[in-house]
């Protein structure tokens, strides 16, 4: 009897034994993440060129599903991964679309313009 009493006793304690490095999970602290953050697709504002009018200087932009810019944001334009131009959102918006007056470069339909 007092064999498996002991014993009990044993892997008791064995169960009871110190946290290891990291400590249990509601003593651990919280380290802050130095990475990089990540925007889901769904929130990033990204859109395409879907007009151009060179003569009034102005571009409408198609967002889809994606939020559309605030008037005044500054949108930067690329064409293959290459940066082409600079629009600023105007306004109106309608619907996925909106209305951007080109600050500098060449702006073509199918160009991407991206949030700076």
């Amino acid at each position: 009897m007092l064999k498996w009493l002991t014993g009990f006793v044993a892997l008791g304690l064995a169960g009871c034994a110190s946290p290891g490095e990291g400590g249990s999970a509601a003593t651990r602290e919280a380290k802050p993440d130095r990475g990089t953050i990540v925007t889901p697709a769904a929130m990033r504002t990204e859109g395409k060129v879907v007009r151009t009018n060179e003569k009034l200087n102005f571009v409408v932009l198609d967002f889809g599903f994606k939020r559309l810019p605030r008037p005044g944001q500054q949108l930067g334009v690329y064409r293959l991964g290459k940066k082409t131009g600079q629009v600023r959102v105007s306004g109106p918006a309608w619907e996925t679309y909106t209305v951007a007056d080109i600050v500098e470069g060449e702006i073509w339909v199918g160009d991407e313009a991206k949030l700076r």
